[in-house]
């Protein structure tokens, strides 16, 4: 097993992440004995019967998906914890993927003003990007994580295993979050992730443990610097603000990372056109993703839709949007004030 902490000097509290196979049902067992509260996505919790708990007064089976990432679900996560006796000592273990742990973390931070959080991702996305760095929140009328708190947890357990049951198009799904972070933090990475491209998609498991274990070291490394996305950590946003409009033009058929993919591409011809990037970048970043068999461009059915979401993203200002986007040589460069049109208007 390999591990990495997560040191955050504004608040002087770090965690571990450990990264390894077939070591979660030890970790589960012991979380048990402790007497922890769990939540468990309800697909995960039908696959691995044999390691997660079940029928017990301290499991919540969540339904996970876009339309229950809702305020009504953290209250029905809070009332589970009163109701089964949860106190200010108590620990909140988040089994599943991004939206099971940032709906799970958003209860745990706010109930009796925060009880312990332990994040378990099961899914490629949630163990590269949304399980490491505090971030949590749920949607609000439709916009995404428009609610929410920055709380870290004690420790992130992460087993290569339960990669083994994710479809190809899932397992894409959180990869394009490591091409992501590579893209605007190391150029060494971008490359290793092209490098090895046939050896990832082919779920190799010291590749795949690597690929989680380096991701996750860079974006400790930015959470370390700014925890509250005041500053660097908007980096980590790169080809979201165009993916936002995609999944709403698209009424979230288009998963995440797909979204994600497409919006690095149209972000970085953006960064192309006004000079923030050069061409080897930008054929670099699209290249890897058509290899990867990721859609690269995208037809929109309304692009007034399109335009509400970018304009009511959490990083829209008065003067504009921030983006964030791969620079020359893969370092990351955040582009103030650009209006949401400009960004639409590339479709």
């Amino acid at each position: 097993m390999k591990s990495t902490t997560v040191n955050i000097s504004e608040t002087n509290k770090s965690y571990n992440i450990y990264v390894g196979s077939d070591f979660i049902h030890d970790r589960i067992e012991y979380y048990i004995k402790e007497n922890a509260y769990f939540v468990v996505d309800a697909k995960v919790a039908s696959l691995y019967r044999n390691i997660i708990p079940q029928n017990s007064s301290n499991v919540f089976i969540f339904q996970a998906n876009e339309k229950t990432k809702t305020l009504s679900s953290v209250e029905k996560i809070l009332l589970f914890l009163k109701n089964n006796g949860a106190l200010r000592d108590s620990t909140l273990v988040a089994i599943g993927g991004g939206i099971t742990g940032d709906t799970a973390a958003f209860a745990a931070s706010i109930y009796m003003r925060g009880i312990k959080l332990v994040q378990v991702p099961t899914t490629l996305l949630s163990m590269v990007d949304s399980s490491v760095g505090g971030k949590t929140g749920v949607n609000l009328q439709g916009i995404k994580n428009n609610v929410g708190s920055f709380y870290q947890p004690s420790e992130v357990l992460i087993d290569s295993y339960f990669l083994n049951s994710l479809s190809n198009k899932e397992y894409l799904n959180g990869l394009a979050e490591a091409i992501k972070i590579a893209a605007v933090q190391d150029e060494e990475f971008f490359y290793f992730i092209d490098d090895n491209s046939q050896n990832i998609l082919a779920r190799k498991k010291c590749s795949m443990e690597n690929l989680i274990l380096k991701s996750c070291m860079l974006k400790a490394h930015v959470v370390e610097q700014d925890e509250k996305e005041s500053g660097i950590r908007k980096l980590l946003n790169f080809g979201h603000t165009a993916a936002h409009g995609i999944e709403s033009d698209s009424n979230y058929k288009i998963h995440h990372g797909f979204a994600v993919a497409i919006g690095m591409v149209y972000e970085s011809e953006y960064a192309l056109k006004h000079g923030h990037t050069d061409e080897k970048t930008y054929n670099a970043i699209k290249g890897l993703l058509h290899r990867l068999n990721y859609p690269v461009t995208y037809t929109p059915k309304n692009k007034d839709i399109m335009l509400a979401a970018v304009a009511k993203d959490k990083k829209a200002g008065k003067n504009g949007i921030s983006i964030a986007v791969a620079g020359r040589n893969m370092q990351g460069v955040i582009i103030n004030n650009v209006k949401p049109k400009e960004i639409i208007d590339l479709f």
